[in-house]
């Protein structure tokens, strides 16, 4: 077959469609390949410099990947929540060391720096039209229900889906983390902090839904390691992106 394709193109005749068909598909195949080796490294970089929290990256892109689908998204906004589920903390590569490496909290003046890590996210991948749609997560994942959050205290649904779906994941991760500044709440602590922010931090309904998730979540957080995370996100990764 292959002497076929070969003589017929060197006598000028054209080659079949479904040769162009394939040969179309293992390009675009490939450059998603690439394309997400590009954001898995990245976000893994970026996490790894803040307190060497490379783990907490995988956990989050599975656990909201799960949520989103949980809520019906439609493919491309899953992709969109996973590629910025990755990249989220991206822009802390941008934050003075002596500020994003402190071991303890930080004065407000430490703060309104370290707030700056979701516009420095933006500007980090902007010119690379393939992670257009992480922006919302990247940007808005510090949003809060009520207003109150940065970096535009953006108020309800006015944040874009994606991002509320992600502060609730990111927050359960981080409450259930031991960081340097802090120790790990138990699952139970952590939920009850959770609840009481309802309608304040978190959107209700997506919170509602995330509440069916937690014990299965909290396994994830307590009993996965890295290498099982992985393993998780590489099924994830083919029902979501087909590869």
């Amino acid at each position: 077959m292959l002497e076929t394709i070969l003589l017929a193109g060197a006598a000028g005749a054209a080659l079949p469609s479904w040769f162009w068909g394939a040969t179309h598909h293992n390009k675009k195949r490939e450059e998603l390949s690439f394309h997400i080796k590009i954001a898995q490294s990245l976000g893994h970089a970026a996490a790894i410099r803040d307190h060497g929290t490379g783990a907490h990256n995988f956990r989050v892109t599975y656990m909201s990947s799960i949520i989103g689908e949980a809520l019906n998204l439609k493919k491309k906004s899953l992709q969109a929540l996973m590629k910025g589920a990755f990249l989220h903390d991206i822009g802390k590569i941008g934050i003075p060391d002596k500020i994003l490496l402190k071991n303890g909290p930080l004065n407000d003046k430490e703060w309104e720096t370290m707030k700056l890590h979701t516009i420095l996210g933006k500007e980090l991948i902007e010119d690379m039209p393939w992670f257009d749609d992480a922006m919302d997560v990247i940007i808005h994942h510090h949003e809060r229900f009520d207003g109150t959050g940065y970096p535009y205290g953006l108020k309800g649904e006015n944040i874009p889906l994606n991002a509320r779906i992600f502060a609730i994941i990111d927050v359960f991760d981080a409450l259930m983390s031991t960081r340097p500044y802090k120790k790990a709440f138990s699952y139970n602590d952590s939920l009850t902090i959770m609840k009481n922010h309802v309608n304040t931090h978190f959107d209700p309904k997506i919170l509602g839904k995330f509440f069916i998730y937690a014990p299965d979540f909290s396994d994830t957080i307590s009993n996965n390691s890295i290498e099982d995370l992985k393993l998780k996100l590489i099924e994830r990764r083919k029902k979501i992106f087909g590869l």
